[in-house]
């Protein structure tokens, strides 16, 4: 079978694109910079904020589409950027599909379909049309909602969990202290005292590898909404202790306090954060996923730092 994907060049698109030929399709890999062409993948320039994903010719034979383009930026949308690729273009997307005649749309949305941040307000937005789509024309449509992607080995990511403590490190000015200390020449005691974080120390964040994320997305056909989600996630007290201990910083989560003047200037420097540190609770289609380990902790932030 042959499959349309949307931004193939993305995080997610660069590894669901070699499952989806592992299992012999067909794959034309849409973006602005599109991967390589090689052995059954070919490359497409184009933009799902124009009509017709800004194509002039459409390939015949696609026979389902993997809609992952958008921005996953949980800050002010002070551009519309945000807005414009993720709403718009999903718009976009839904009418290609209609306009050729494509039976089947998988859409890549959220576990945090919260209407906090624009982000999240278009994923909502998104769903709900693609609803609709679903309802006048027939057609067959998947929705996946991952939580938080984290990356592996093999695909590196600098998302969310690690620009939170690329944060706190920026704040503490110790990343050559940190470069040292990985390449092995330095060995310091966690700076005292702790650094406090507003949040529930016992609420769960659900981190997810990209690898059960895309496994799920090329094994489930069937049409529905699925939750690509850890079905045991570590809490908000651990990811911290893991993280101060790597970064040298006892951290801290505490419901209410009054900050110091750092904390007060991590506070507003992380405000996008702070309505996911309160913990979170979601469904999982995802039966086994490896635990999230000290261990991954810490090599995910030497990967980014």
């Amino acid at each position: 079978m042959s499959y349309l994907i949307t931004g193939a060049s993305g995080f997610v698109g660069q590894a669901l694109i070699p499952l989806l030929l592992a299992q012999g399709h067909k794959v034309y890999g849409l973006s602005r910079h599109p991967p390589e062409a090689r052995e059954n993948l070919i490359p497409l320039a184009g933009d799902v904020t124009e009509e017709n994903l800004g194509l002039t010719k459409v390939p015949g034979d696609i026979y389902a589409a993997y809609h992952l383009a958008g921005i996953h930026r949980l800050g002010k949308d002070k551009d519309g950027e945000i807005w414009r690729t993720n709403v718009l273009g999903t718009d976009n997307v839904i009418s290609f599909c209609a306009k050729h005649k494509i039976p089947h749309l998988y859409f890549c949305s959220t576990a945090y379909t919260w209407d906090c941040n624009t982000y999240g307000l278009s994923k909502i937005r998104n769903e709900e049309a693609i609803a609709r789509f679903a309802q006048e024309t027939g057609a067959k449509t998947t929705i996946f909602k991952p939580s938080i992607i984290m990356g592996t080995a093999e695909h590196p990511y600098p998302g969310h969990f690690s620009q939170f403590v690329s944060t706190v490190v920026k704040i503490h000015h110790r990343a050559e202290i940190i470069r040292k200390k990985i390449e092995g020449t330095l060995r310091l005691p966690i700076i005292e005292p702790a650094f406090r974080i507003k949040g529930n120390p016992a609420g769960k964040l659900n981190l997810v590898s990209v690898a059960a994320v895309v496994e799920a997305m090329a094994t489930i056909k069937k049409p529905g909404t699925y939750w690509l989600t850890n079905p045991n996630p570590p809490t908000l007290g651990q990811l911290v202790e893991w993280a101060g201990e790597f970064i040298m910083v006892k951290l801290r989560f505490e419901h209410d306090f009054q900050p110091m003047p750092l904390e007060l200037i991590f506070q507003r420097l992380a405000s996008a954060f702070s309505p996911y540190l309160q913990g979170d609770d979601f469904p999982s289609d995802i039966k086994y996923h490896p635990p999230i380990t000290r261990e991954f902790i810490h090599e995910t932030i030497k990967q980014t730092l």
